[in-house]
């Protein structure tokens, strides 16, 4: 059973926004994974060293949600305290939300054109399909019509043939 209310407007607007929102933190979880990967087995001392750079450009102790392979550095060093203590840096005041990071609006400019280039493809591609099968069709009538056509006149020569027995022998 289908949800939809056809009394209720449909955004476009979220809807865009929701899915560049999606892809965004999508493509910031793969970042972390591969962050995680490629530090698997990175000292701790060079990650409290990564923070500490990673604070010098952000201007403030970072939240997790802030640097990439953020939790997993947390989880290296057993919580985010104790990750922000080894690289000397004051405990975050605020906990900062993963929209309102400078990560985030980074990488959403970068998602926000590569889903309106996919979008704007997908929609040519229908339309390219749209097109072939209305060419599929016109052809299948064509093919129709000539058919009917040539049946149209076999009985029309079959009918004459027929009328006129003795024009057809002197032929």
């Amino acid at each position: 059973m289908s949800h939809f209310n056809p009394n209720q407007h449909f955004d476009v607007e979220n809807w865009r926004d929701r899915q560049i929102a999606q892809r965004t933190k999508d493509a910031l979880a793969a970042r972390d994974a591969a962050f995680a990967e490629k530090h698997a087995e990175t000292p701790l001392r060079e990650l409290a060293q990564y923070l500490v750079r990673c604070a010098r450009t952000l201007r403030h102790s970072p939240a997790p949600c802030e640097v990439d392979g953020g939790a997993f550095i947390e989880q290296r060093f057993g919580s985010w305290d104790a990750a922000l203590r080894a690289a000397c840096l004051p405990p975050t005041r605020t906990k900062a939300k993963l929209n309102g990071t400078a990560r985030y609006r980074k990488e959403r400019a970068i998602q926000e054109p590569l889903f309106l280039a996919e979008r704007k493809e997908k929609k040519r591609q229908k339309q390219i399909e749209k097109n072939l099968r209305q060419g599929q069709l016109a052809h299948e009538k064509a093919v129709k019509r000539r058919a009917q056509r040539e049946a149209a006149e076999a009985e029309k020569a079959a009918a004459e043939k027929d009328t006129n027995p003795c024009q057809a022998e002197t032929v």
